[in-house]
């Protein structure tokens, strides 16, 4: 069993963004598996509590505590701690894992940076890139 963190920024949250992360989450998906999400009301987080509820699959989720900014943080980092891999429907998924990692803003690159991050420190390999290029799935 694996835990699927399913994350994305508020600014993608149409139909055909829903399918393109619905798609990419089966790609990686074994029946026993959970989803985990930050249970914000738009983009990746609303998609993942979707392909819950609608496949039956268990999700744990991570509200923030309060709607501040310091909250939304803490919030990324349980997500990031929780998953063993990352459907993340970010603003350009076509600049690889790699550049997005690199942007300094936002939410879902936040959760991102904190996984990239705990990969690191588990595996204190040279090449740990290629641990999170495997891990971490943009759409």
């Amino acid at each position: 069993m694996k835990k699927i963190g399913i994350i994305g920024t508020r600014k993608r949250n149409i139909i055909t963004d829903f399918h393109c992360t619905k798609d990419k989450f089966f790609e990686v998906y074994n029946e026993g598996d959970w989803i985990v999400s930050g249970h914000c009301p738009k983009g990746g987080d609303a998609f993942a509590e979707k392909i819950a509820y609608d496949y039956g699959i268990p999700i744990l989720l991570f509200p923030p505590k309060k709607k501040t900014r310091k909250e939304f943080y803490a919030r990324n980092l349980l997500v990031a701690n929780e998953c063993d891999i990352i459907v993340a429907c970010v603003i350009n998924p076509h600049e690889g894992v790699l550049e997005v990692l690199k942007r300094t803003s936002g939410g879902s690159e936040h959760t991102l940076r904190n996984f990239a991050e705990r990969m690191h420190s588990t595996y204190r390999d040279p090449h740990y890139e290629d641990y999170i290029q495997e891990r971490i799935y943009l759409v």
